[in-house]
């Protein structure tokens, strides 16, 4: 069996298969219900649950002991326990760095115990895990394992049971994905080695369904797809079957290796599409996009096709395409992206992370005040990986807490080791994501951080960006709370994201780091120039201090002094340096400093 990674290029597939099991926000089933309640009393627990994972949720299809429906997926331990092989226990979460600052340990329902063991198709699509908790830890036999394993086999049964029901669409009346993935393999055996190419097209994105499908009645969206269905079925019908793989998502097979025929004819498909047909409500704008895929039927390619047609059509969005056929080095490239994220836990036990530092320059004094810490991978297999590709990767998952709190640490320690070697009493700024500010746990971990190193809180300063700012109210309250700590708050990459200066008089920070996007054009634009001096001139009567970042150059340094910026840091100044050259640039610059004044 083929367990399931949680890696983008094989979540859309996944979700799909969760989607072909019609469980989803179904009502309560008593044969789940039984399985639980037995759950419970076996283990003398008092919460189980069926999960399913859903995209950004866990939603559970049967539970005991627990009131809510669902919760998000970044809280959840069936999204980490449905990863593995056999059942994951955590006997105390509390003691365990993965979960402890987790919104479901430090608030309701107060998890200490969880053992849940993974709802797998044959396939290797895993559904979600069958889980028990406790609010008091507790170890968990390997007895105690096979039976909570040969429970959620009852589960899967029950699952089994629910999908083997037909192999139809209960929609659109299609082949569902089940048939889908038989009849590729019938093909493989009726004409083994024959060349065909799949098509997958969707007609509206998979969260925007999710979504109007939740805010309204599912009839009126049940209708437009079948209408689709319907125009489809009857322009595909002389080259394959049609099938109804997802939500709003088809498949079918065009034989041949025109492929300029075929992306005519695939097309002219999406342009009818998007025609007004007769009755239909138009409660959502269909936007047709079509992702393909040359292949032999031969066993090994047609495990991975559809997955290749997923990637593709994934590649629609990026690229704002309405069509395009799968490409293999730009599949190794999301397999390489995502390998370095399945990595990063492990390479941060390895040392492969490390930090270099810049520092900024106080423009009154001319002294060097302060350092930015910058995180660096030195993967073991592809070297240097920059934070361009990393960092927005693991932002999007719960790594990002782990990730952050290893930076924490690590910088203030160093900057202890500073203090000790007799260096300048400087400044740290970290940068964290609008997911660290609404994790409950952030700042508790700012605090023990700083008493952990011995480092005033005044001196640490936390970096995000203005978008970051506007995600919701929880991170204003975070960042407002982490100023009632003494920690410097800096609103970073100012001036290339939405509210700028109309938000400044609420903002909760007290520096603004200006993007280099308004630095850059000063020297050649009086444009850009006038704009700099009205935005260092209006956050200054405001009371914010101004930080210029990527000053590249003599002639923008010297603008900015004469502006009255108050902070500076770039390569003009100064690269990012190891640890063990900041203090010797830093001591030997602010002496210089000092002789000459």
């Amino acid at each position: 069996m083929v367990w399931w990674v949680d890696d983008r290029l094989q979540e859309e597939a996944r979700l799909e298969a969760l989607q072909s099991t019609g469980l989803l926000d179904t009502p309560a089933s008593e044969g789940f219900d039984r399985i639980t309640r037995l759950a419970t009393d076996l283990f003398g627990v008092p919460i189980a649950l069926v999960t399913l994972v859903d995209s950004e949720r866990q939603w559970f299809k049967s539970r005991v002991g627990l009131a809510v429906q669902e919760t998000t997926r970044g809280d959840s331990f069936c999204s980490v326990a449905m990863t593995r092989p056999g059942v994951m226990v955590v006997e105390d979460a509390l003691l365990d760095p993965r979960f402890r600052d987790n919104a479901l340990v430090v608030g309701e329902p107060g998890i200490r115990f969880y053992a849940g063991a993974p709802l797998v198709l044959p396939s290797g699509h895993a559904l979600g895990s069958l889980c028990v908790i406790d609010r008091v830890p507790r170890s968990f036999s390997a007895a105690q394992c096979a039976q909570l394993q040969d429970l959620a086999a009852l589960a899967m049964a029950q699952i089994d049971l629910a999908r083997m029901a037909g192999r139809v669409d209960d929609t659109t009346h299609l082949p569902n994905r089940a048939r889908f993935d038989d009849d590729l393999q019938d093909m493989c055996l009726a004409t083994p080695g024959a060349e065909r190419t799949l098509v997958m097209a969707e007609f509206v994105a998979y969260d925007a369904l999710r979504d109007a499908s939740r805010a309204v009645n599912n009839g009126p969206l049940e209708q437009r797809m079948r209408s689709a269905a319907r125009m489809l079925r009857a322009e595909v019908a002389a080259h394959s079957p049609l099938y109804h793989v997802g939500m709003a998502r088809f498949a079918f097979f065009l034989e041949g290796s025109d492929r300029a025929w075929q992306s005519a004819f695939v097309e002219r498909l999406m342009a009818q599409a998007v025609m007004p047909v007769p009755g239909d409500v138009a409660l959502l704008e269909l936007q047709p996009r079509a992702g393909l895929v040359r292949f032999c039927l031969t066993p090994d390619e047609v495990q991975d096709v559809a997955r290749k047609a997923s990637s593709a059509l994934h590649e629609t969005q990026l690229q704002g395409r309405k069509l395009v056929f799968y490409e293999a080095d730009v599949d190794e490239r999301y397999r390489r992206s995502y390998g370095l994220l399945r990595d990063l836990q492990r390479a941060m036990g390895e040392g492969e992370f490390f930090l270099v530092y810049q520092p900024k320059l106080d423009t009154a004094s001319l002294r060097y005040t302060g350092v930015e810490a910058l995180i660096r991978w030195n993967h073991r297999s592809f070297g240097l990986v920059s934070p361009f590709e990393f960092i927005p990767m693991v932002e999007g998952t719960a790594l990002i807490h782990l990730l952050t709190e290893w930076v924490l640490h690590t910088a203030l320690a160093q900057l202890a080791r500073w203090d000790a070697e007799g260096g300048p009493a400087l400044g740290m700024a970290v940068n964290v994501s609008a997911r660290n500010l609404e994790h409950p746990g952030f700042l508790r971990m700012l605090a023990n951080a700083c008493a952990l190193h011995g480092i005033d809180p005044a001196r640490l300063q936390i970096e995000c960006t203005e978008n970051a700012v506007l995600t919701g109210s929880a991170t204003v309250q975070a960042l407002k709370r982490a100023r009632t700590l003494g920690v410097e708050v800096a609103l970073d990459d100012f001036g290339v994201g939405y509210c700028n200066l109309a938000c400044l008089h609420s903002m909760p920070a007290g520096l603004l780091k200006l993007d280099r996007s308004l630095i850059d054009p000063i020297a050649i634009d009086v444009r850009a120039l006038a704009v700099l001096k009205a935005v260092i001139a209006i956050g200054q009567a405001l009371g914010y201090r101004l930080l210029a970042e990527g000053v590249e150059t003599a002639e923008v340094f010297d603008q900015l002094v004469a502006m009255g910026c108050d902070e500076m840091q770039g390569y003009y100044l100064c690269r990012p340096v190891a640890a063990d050259a900041v203090l010797p640039f830093v001591q030997q610059w602010n002496a210089s400093v000092a002789l000459e004044a």
